[in-house]
């Protein structure tokens, strides 16, 4: 699966805040595989704008990452996916949810 930095960032806020000791893994496994790297930081120019409190990027510097997600985390993420199914989320947000839950 490719993700982009914004994939990557929205990921951690669509997981669940609580599990069990097995998704606790899964949720670990996967935010290893996503980490934002402080050279990937530094290419893409990522950080907190401290007027409006978002973080900004290069966006033309952005790279795809390449994550080969295991079965089970692939089902912990669509599971994560349907949770969330009834909130309001911003249209971006709704973009990696559907490139989650649509992956194999």
């Amino acid at each position: 699966m490719e993700l982009l930095i914004k994939d990557r960032l929205y990921i951690p806020a669509l997981l669940p805040k609580e599990g069990n000791f097995k998704q606790f893994n899964l949720k670990k496994e996967i935010l290893r595989k996503i980490e934002i790297t402080e050279e990937e930081r530094n290419t893409v120019g990522l950080k907190e704008n401290q007027e409006t409190k978002r973080i900004e990027w290069d966006t033309e510097k952005d790279v795809p990452l390449s994550v080969d997600f295991t079965n089970e985390e692939i089902n912990y993420l669509k599971e994560a996916c349907e949770r969330i199914s009834d909130e309001s989320l911003p249209d971006d947000m709704w973009g990696c949810v559907e490139k989650l839950y649509n992956e194999k």
